[in-house]
Parts: C-alpha cells; sequence; structure tokens
C-alpha cells in the first residue's frame, strides 16, 4: 500500500489507538492543514473534543470513524476500544452475533437489587463542549428540573472522579450503583453499560451504546427491569465493536466491523 497514497487519514493527539487501526487500512496521521483541506478521504480519529476533523467529514460528507475507550472488560488497563462508524457511540440496532467474544472478558454481571434514589451521572466538559451543551452544571439543573416532572424520588449525582486509579480503586461507580439506586439517567458515559451489565435500569438522554436499551424519562418513576435476553444479547453485539490494538493492526477489527 503507498502511504502517500493513503485509504483513510488519521487524526489524534496521540496515535497509539489510531495507529493501529491505520496501520492495517492503509491510512496514515494527517496534520491539522490536512485535515482542514481533506474533502474526498475517510477519517479516523479518537478523542470527544476531536471536533474540527468530526465537522469536516460531516461538511463533505465523509465517513469518519471514531475510536475511544471500550465498553467492558478494562477494569484496570485500558485494553479495549470501542470503534463506531459516523457516531461516537454504537447506537445502530442491535445485530444477532455469538457469545465468545463476550464470555471470554469473564465479566462480573451481577444483578444488584433496585433501590429508591435516582443517580444522575452528568457529562464532563469535554462531552459538554462536543455536544454545544452549555455546561455540566446546566445539564444538571436541566435533568433534575425534569426527572420532578415524573417522579419525587430522592436523586443523587454522581460526578466521575478526575483520576482513573480512583475510578477503579476506592471511589467505584459499581460501589455508588448499590447504595440504594434505582435507575440511573446520564447523557453518554459508559457508566450506563455498567447499570444494565448489573441490571438497573437506564434512561440515556444522548447519543449512547445503551440507546437501543434505554427507557423514557417519562417513566422515570417506574421503570421496567431489564430483561436478560435482551441484555445478553445487546452485549454480546457490543462485544463485536470492541478491539484490541492488535485485532486493529491486523485486520480483525476492519473485517468484522464491515460483515
Amino acid at each position: 500500500m503507498n502511504i502517500d497514497q493513503p485509504r483513510m487519514l488519521g487524526y489524534a493527539k496521540k496515535d497509539k489507538w489510531v495507529g493501529p487501526f491505520l496501520k492495517f487500512v492503509g491510512g496514515r496521521m494527517a496534520t491539522i492543514e490536512e485535515i482542514s483541506n481533506n474533502t474526498t478521504l475517510p477519517m479516523v480519529f479518537s478523542g470527544i473534543s476531536k471536533t474540527h476533523a468530526l465537522h469536516q467529514a460531516q461538511k463533505h460528507g465523509l465517513d469518519w470513524w471514531y475510536i475511544d475507550t471500550g465498553y467492558f472488560g478494562n477494569p484496570y488497563d485500558k485494553v479495549w476500544f470501542r470503534i463506531t462508524k459516523n457516531s461516537h457511540q454504537n447506537i445502530y440496532p442491535v445485530q444477532p452475533r455469538p457469545s465468545h467474544r463476550l464470555d471470554n472478558l469473564k465479566l462480573d454481571t451481577t444483578r444488584y437489587s433496585r433501590g429508591n434514589k435516582i443517580m444522575i451521572v452528568p457529562p464532563d466538559d469535554k462531552v459538554c463542549s462536543a455536544y454545544d451543551i452549555e455546561s455540566s452544571q446546566h445539564w444538571i439543573d436541566q435533568t433534575i428540573q425534569e426527572i420532578k416532572k415524573y417522579t419525587d424520588r430522592e436523586i443523587v449525582i454522581r460526578d466521575r472522579p478526575l483520576s482513573r486509579q480512583t475510578r477503579r480503586t476506592n471511589n467505584k461507580f459499581v460501589d455508588a450503583l448499590q447504595q440504594d439506586i434505582n435507575a440511573v439517567v446520564f447523557w453518554t458515559s459508559n457508566c450506563g453499560v455498567e447499570s444494565v451489565q448489573h441490571g438497573i435500569p437506564v434512561v440515556s438522554l444522548g447519543p449512547s451504546a445503551c440507546h437501543q436499551i434505554s427507557q423514557p424519562i417519562e417513566n422515570i418513576d417506574n421503570l421496567h427491569s431489564l430483561d436478560q435476553d435482551l441484555v445478553r444479547a445487546w452485549m454480546c453485539w457490543l462485544s463485536y465493536n470492541q478491539f484490541t490494538k492488535r485485532e486493529m493492526s491486523n485486520g480483525t477489527a476492519w473485517r468484522i466491523l464491515n460483515e
């Protein structure tokens, strides 16, 4: 493959996520100037704040691939990375997939008892900027106001700890999820995936991977318990939309994504 005539352009602050994907598809990393002048080639990028590449792709009707932290299987280190086409999250209809990729992750799928409180998980500043949300606090205020239209349940706010080590050790989301929580409301956070993984219903207010399994906020006072067969099929589907760096570089990711 002649890298002077790439099939795809990549853009990222660091290429450790995008690089392996580009390696197989015959692409190369591009400068901001090249991205600005690109009107024909598909693009791949990582980082929710990379709106420059996103806007260029949308302006010229180009396909774009987005790479970010995987949906599950990353308890300590980031080993799995989600890849989605023309979206930051997999919002597409669930397709039947075998279970072996999911089973190999050996995830904890303990179903937690549902409590009485509504937990809301606000988007951070980077996400707010990407989706033209005024601020995290503005989103919180609006969401609480909306929830109170339909329920008088207590509302608790789960702010995202800045340190990944803290999130994975002494301030884990799964621990907060067991503190009398009935349902979780969020924008696009992977906390939604983790909630469903443990049997807690969710309301997704943004374009998240929970789109297919989210329930309407109007029903927040009495959300249905999750159907285990539906959750299983959904998780199998998501497992076919996340990959290791090795799978990106050896073509496994590209093959699966284009099946």
